[in-house]
């Protein structure tokens, strides 16, 4: 009988590193405080995930976004808990502009029990910038940072006014059209 157990030593040893590896994964991969950023614009909405704050360029110079003049920016922030203590903290968010604190746009604190996700959000208006609008073809970038405890995250808002196209109608040429030679 003892020899029989032995030789299943080494599959009990093989079932035991496999689903240590797989805890590994499972810890290091799901387990965590994650943010996810939703900012609506116009027609469009773009989520920045919790790995594109990663990113190299991210990090350094924030994502960037662009809107015309005078429209304004929705932010939604969600805060996922996957933890098994509840995850506190202050959440600011604020406007930049050159080094300069603009505005403040947020400042709340949140409380998110285990494996729940919290969502704050806010409105940007460019008229709330305290700047006089832009000329055509102008165009004015400012920073939104987000603080959320120790963790701060940079979005780049570029203002612009677009350079006016063409008529939707053209109007008529002012030669009269000689009719063809038959």
């Amino acid at each position: 009988m003892a020899a029989k157990n032995r030789s299943n030593l080494y599959l009990y040893l093989a079932l035991v590193c496999f689903v240590g590896i797989l805890a590994i994964f499972v810890v290091d991969g799901y387990l965590g405080v994650y943010d996810t950023a939703y900012i609506t614009f116009g027609e469009r909405e773009q989520k920045i995930e919790a790995y594109s704050w990663q990113e190299p360029w991210v990090k350094e110079q924030g994502y960037g976004i662009g809107t015309s003049w005078g429209e304004a920016v929705y932010f939604r922030y969600k805060i996922d808990n996957r933890t098994f203590s509840t995850y506190e903290a202050g959440v600011e968010a604020s406007v930049w502009k050159s080094g300069v604190n603009i505005m403040q746009l947020l400042d709340e604190s949140v409380s998110v029990v285990p494996f729940k996700a919290v969502t704050v959000d806010w409105k940007l208006r460019a008229e709330d910038l305290g700047e006089a609008g832009l000329g055509a073809g102008e165009s004015r970038e400012y920073t939104v940072r987000i603080r959320r405890g120790e963790v701060e995250r940079k979005i780049v808002v570029s203002y612009y006014v677009p350079v006016p196209g063409y008529p939707e109608k053209v109007p008529p040429p002012s030669v009269p059209v000689t009719e063809p030679v038959r």
